[in-house]
C-alpha cells in the first residue's frame, strides 16, 4: 500500500507529484455511533439475485479491472460483502475491511476504479491515494508487490473525527515489499514490506451501501 502511514512521502515517490492531505488523529477506542447521517450520491450496487428471465447483475461495477500487471494468477477483485449491508458496528467494520481491499486492487491493477465508488469526498487520504495510482498509470509505469494482508476491523469512537460518519473502525494491515516499474522493468521506486500498519476508517450509510467518510494512519 506503498507505506500509506507515511502517505505524503510516498505518493512523491510514486508519482513525483506531492499530494497534500490533512487528517485528524485518533483518541479512544469505545465504539460511539454517531446517530447524524449526511447524505452522498447514489449507491454503486453489486451483485443481486436475477431470474431465469433476466441477465445477470454484475458483481463488480462496470468499471472495474479484472487483472493487471500485479495480479495473481486467478485472483479476483474482492466482492462487496453481505455483512456491510447493515448500519451498525458489525456492518461498518466488514466495510472498513472490504474497502482496504479495494485499495489492495487499486495497486494490483495500477486502477483506483473501484475504490472511488465507496468514498465519500471528505475522504482526503481517499482522494489522494487515487489520484497518485492515477498519476503512476498515466506515467505507463505499474507496481509489483505492495499487496497486502487485512486483519479483523474492531469498533472505535467517532471522536474527535468532525467529518459526517455512522461509525469508526480501526483496521490493521500488513503489506509486502513493492517497486514501481516501467514496461521494461526499470525500476523507479520502491519500499519494504510493512507489518501491523493501523488505519481509523469512519463510513456513512446510505441504501445499503456505506461510503468512507474519513481514514487517517495512527502512529
Amino acid at each position: 500500500m506503498m507505506s500509506i502511514m507515511r502517505f505524503g512521502a510516498a505518493i512523491v515517490r510514486m508519482t513525483l507529484a506531492v499530494v497534500t492531505v490533512t487528517a485528524v488523529g485518533c483518541t479512544g477506542h469505545d465504539p460511539a455511533p454517531n446517530t447524524a447521517s449526511a447524505s452522498v450520491g447514489p449507491p454503486t450496487t453489486t451483485a443481486a439475485p436475477s431470474s431465469s428471465h433476466s441477465s445477470p447483475v454484475p458483481v463488480y461495477p462496470a468499471d472495474v479491472p479484472l487483472t493487471g500487471h500485479n495480479v495473481k494468477p486467478g485472483e479476483k477483485p474482492p466482492v462487496y460483502p453481505a455483512a456491510a449491508k447493515v448500519r451498525s458496528q458489525a456492518g461498518a467494520n466488514a466495510f472498513a475491511e472490504f474497502f482496504m481491499r479495494t485499495l489492495d486492487w487499486a495497486y494490483a491493477t495500477t486502477n483506483p476504479s473501484y475504490m472511488k465508488h465507496y468514498y465519500a469526498s471528505s475522504c482526503g487520504l481517499c482522494s489522494g491515494i487515487a489520484t497518485g495510482i492515477t498519476k503512476t498509470a498515466q506515467q505507463s509505469h505499474w507496481f509489483l508487490g505492495d499487496r497486502i494482508t487485512v486483519h479483523p476491523a474492531r469498533a472505535t469512537a467517532i471522536a474527535p473525527v468532525t467529518a459526517a460518519s455512522d461509525f469508526c473502525s480501526i483496521v490493521s494491515i500488513d503489506e509486502t515489499s513493492f517497486a514501481t516499474v516501467d514496461k521494461t522493468g526499470k525500476v523507479f521506486t520502491g519500499d519494504g514490506a510493512h507489518t501491523n500498519d493501523r488505519f481509523k476508517l469512519c463510513a456513512i450509510f446510505a441504501s445499503e451501501t456505506w461510503h468512507m467518510s474519513y481514514m487517517a494512519g495512527l502512529g
